[in-house]
């Protein structure tokens, strides 16, 4: 329940953040591409097959909306560069890719940024609290030609969308934290309580 709560003020916090910062014209996705300050694709079909084929250490990622969205390891990989990828049969999820080696499957969409215009960590944000409002399934699939006219958003200055990185990469270090750490030590304590009491179970009474 604490950790839920936990989830839940994050998202508040970090749409509060995001609504205050996008002030001034908006632009579909659509018309940024146009302009080329990002471009949209979609990744290719690598299966299970594939993967046991030829395995190795670079992630590849598909269409899962739960944790980092990994499908397996590949030896082979698509990019290396800084991506916002999202789920297409996963419920359109956004996920932020900093450089490394990877793929991701077509099932998945990517986007690159010009990050000279729009950080690329600040659109995910940005995508990430509309898409919370938005709602995709097996008929409504998040493809790129969906998006482009689905999502809208302003570009403040740099130094705007730098500081609202800065916090909101601050506090979701915190919520992450709490969310591995507070398991982990509740965990350590029921162990010790466990270890404790099976001392005492076993514990053999003095003789009088």
């Amino acid at each position: 329940m604490l950790l839920r709560r936990l989830d839940i003020a994050y998202a508040y916090y970090e749409e509060e953040l995001v609504s205050r910062s996008q002030i001034g014209p908006t632009y579909r996705l659509s018309e940024l591409e146009s302009q080329g300050i990002i471009s949209l694709g979609r990744g290719k079909v690598i299966s299970k097959k594939t993967i046991a084929a030829l395995p190795g250490d670079y992630p590849v990622y598909s269409s899962s909306g739960a944790g980092s969205g990994e499908f397996g390891r590949y030896g082979d990989y698509l990019f290396s560069g800084e991506r916002i990828t999202w789920s297409i049969d996963g419920g359109g999820r956004f996920f932020y890719r900093p450089p490394h080696r990877y793929s991701v499957t077509n099932v998945s969409g990517w986007m690159t940024v010009d990050n000279d215009i729009i950080r690329t960590r600040y659109l995910y944000y940005v995508l990430t609290a509309a898409w919370r409002h938005e709602k995709f399934d097996y008929t409504r699939k998040a493809h790129p030609s969906v998006i482009r006219d689905l999502y809208h958003i302003s570009v403040p200055p740099l130094s705007d969308q730098d500081r609202l990185v800065r916090r909101l990469d601050t506090f979701d270090a915190l919520v992450n934290d709490l969310n591995s750490g507070l398991p982990a030590e509740l965990n350590a304590r029921r162990q010790q309580y466990e270890y404790y009491r099976d001392k005492l179970l076993t514990f053999k009474e003095l003789k009088s």
